[in-house]
């Protein structure tokens, strides 16, 4: 059977925001069986903020957790880190309102966690399981996003945009393995257009964001010397937000999630969706190693 496991030690991260552009230094404390994770302002007077969905705020460009007034922005990478990791509970001290970007991907958090380490409690760790499907399709729009029974964690996703060096890109990962996330998706950095970029800080945001941390694409292609981590990096990074916006939930998932065209938005609905349809899933133990009979296995479902 699994356990709760946080940090075995602390671990401290310097860098900017990237919408805000501050420098801001967080550090990462382990923490008890059953506190999950919660966002310290240290900048705000210890305010708490815990990492539900309860919590999450406005933000179209990234995911804001808020409390009592006080946010948090930017937490969706080192949220996937942090679930992907398997680490169910700990403190994230910050002095200011936002993660740092580091180099826009989750590959720095995955490492710092590392660096820490983990330990195991003697709490169970329980898993939300499907056992029917979930769907979130608005009706204006093509987007969708649904969930599905299976033995794993799995994400299939889909993006498409005008764009000559980006297009259609179609992904299907299975993450259920220690290392499949930090060699599959933590890599991948966030991506934007050069003609949002201005509009972006206009409106205030992006500040702080640069070809360090983020792939821009221009019209005469992508402007990072260095090109891309993956060839289908932009797809890649969307299942990493997608990763750190299902941790909200507060439980792992056991479930094959199929998106297209999806976003923080639809993430979060269908979270909040999950949490409703209370009759699509149970909430148990697992092993890790023997697989529920009546769920589709890998390759299938």
């Amino acid at each position: 059977m699994r356990l709760r496991k946080t940090l075995a030690r602390d671990v401290q991260i310097e860098g900017i925001g990237l919408h805000t552009g501050a420098s801001v230094r967080m550090r990462l404390v382990g923490a008890p069986p059953g506190s999950g994770v919660v966002f310290v302002r240290a900048d705000a007077g210890g305010a708490e903020i815990p990492a539900t969905l309860e919590h999450v705020g406005p933000g179209a460009y990234a995911t804001v957790l808020e409390q009592g007034g006080v946010t948090i922005g930017t937490v969706e990478h080192l949220m996937a880190a942090l679930y992907a990791l398997g680490v169910d509970d700990a403190r994230v001290e910050v002095d200011g309102p936002e993660v740092p970007v580091l180099d826009g991907s989750a590959l720095p958090f995955v490492r710092a966690i590392e660096e820490a380490g983990t330990v195991e409690s003697d709490v169970p760790r329980l898993y939300i399981t499907l056992v029917r499907p979930i769907t979130v399709s608005p009706e204006d729009s093509e987007k969708r996003i649904s969930i599905h029974p299976c033995r794993e964690y799995r994400v299939t996703y889909a993006i498409e945009f005008p764009h000559a060096d980006l297009g259609y890109q179609e992904l299907t990962a299975s993450l259920w393995r220690p290392g499949e996330f930090g060699e599959k998706l933590a890599p991948a950095r966030t991506f934007t257009f050069e003609g949002e970029v201005e509009a972006l800080r206009r409106a205030g945001l992006a500040r702080g964001g640069s070809l360090e941390n983020a792939v821009v694409f221009g019209s005469r292609g992508v402007l990072n010397p260095e090109g891309f981590r993956f060839p289908d990096e932009p797809v890649r990074h969307k299942m990493l937000d997608l990763t750190g916006d299902l941790a909200l939930l507060g439980r792992p998932v056991r479930g094959h999630v199929v998106a297209y065209r999806a976003g923080h938005d639809l993430h979060s609905r269908l979270v909040r969706k999950i949490l409703e349809s209370r009759d699509c899933w149970h909430l148990a133990p697992w092993n890790g190693d023997v697989a529920d009979a009546a769920l589709p296995g890998r390759g299938e479902g």
